[in-house]
Order: structure tokens, then C-alpha cells, then sequence
């Protein structure tokens, strides 16, 4: 146990980098999946017309 603490203690700069990216990279690829405005929309979000 205490290894693993001493471990995460020296590679926290690490791990926190990696999360970090990875969130970035998350958020990147929402951004340009929901500002896709060539995307055919489902048949619950097409407006119905009367």
C-alpha cells in the first residue's frame, strides 16, 4: 500500500497530464459532433409541419 501511495505521489504531474488530454480530446470531438450541420437528424428532432 504504501508503494502504490509513493507511486501515485511521483507520477501525479503524469496522470493528471493523461486526464488532462483526455478530457480535451472528449470535449473536441462533442463540440464538432454537435456542431455538425450537415448531419441527417433523427425523426424526433425534425420539426413537424401542419
Amino acid at each position: 500500500m504504501n508503494s502504490l501511495v509513493h507511486w501515485f505521489a511521483i507520477n501525479s504531474t503524469v496522470l493528471a497530464v493523461l486526464v488532462t488530454v483526455g478530457v480535451a480530446v472528449l470535449l473536441v470531438c462533442c463540440l464538432q459532433c454537435s456542431n455538425c450541420s450537415k448531419r441527417e437528424k433523427d425523426d424526433l428532432f425534425r420539426r413537424r409541419e401542419l
